[in-house]
């Protein structure tokens, strides 16, 4: 009876530790992002493109958007993959910025700061970004016209805010 209950206890607790390890991303190959956007005429959209060649997806394209003011062209989607993560897409407007949300299972800060920096090597922006104070926000140095990249952390996922734009 001893022995059952602890191989209860230790199953439990073995199943909380891995219920609390981090969900891996996998690495970003910015070089060949970089040269499937240069070959696609600047069309590609890379994270879109990353999440497709790397995780299966779980839906097709999900609460389309339509810009009327540009001849009804598709301006935003969400799109889920495995592992829980969703991908979400609006660029609705004649001059409004491309913005991207990403939902992630719980992630280490220091990969989604890694796969930020390299999905950002995949843009042919000559801008530079740096993390700002606080470390979670990663945005051009002069803090004008770039892209933006916000982690935003809740008890079971990691969030990346994208907004790119002037």
């Amino acid at each position: 009876m001893k022995n059952s209950i602890l191989l209860l206890v230790l199953s439990l607790f073995t199943l909380q530790i891995s219920a609390q390890e981090s969900f891996k991303l996998k690495e970003v190959d910015s070089k060949k992002r970089l040269q499937e956007f240069e070959k696609s005429n600047y069309q590609t959209n890379i994270i879109l493109a990353y999440f497709e060649d790397n995780y299966k997806a779980t839906s097709g394209k999900l609460d389309i958007l339509k810009d009327k003011e540009m001849g009804n062209v598709e301006c935003g989607f969400t799109k889920k993959f495995e592992h829980g993560i969703v991908y979400t897409y609006h660029n609705c407007g004649e001059t409004a910025p491309v913005k991207e949300n990403i939902t992630l299972p719980k992630t280490d800060m220091a990969q989604l700061k890694k796969w930020i920096e390299g999905i950002h090597k995949a843009n042919p922006s000559e801008i530079e970004n740096v993390w700002y104070k606080g470390e979670k926000e990663f945005g051009p140095k002069d803090e004008g016209v770039g892209c933006y990249y916000k982690i935003k952390e809740t008890k079971n996922n990691s969030i990346i805010d994208v907004w790119c734009g002037c």
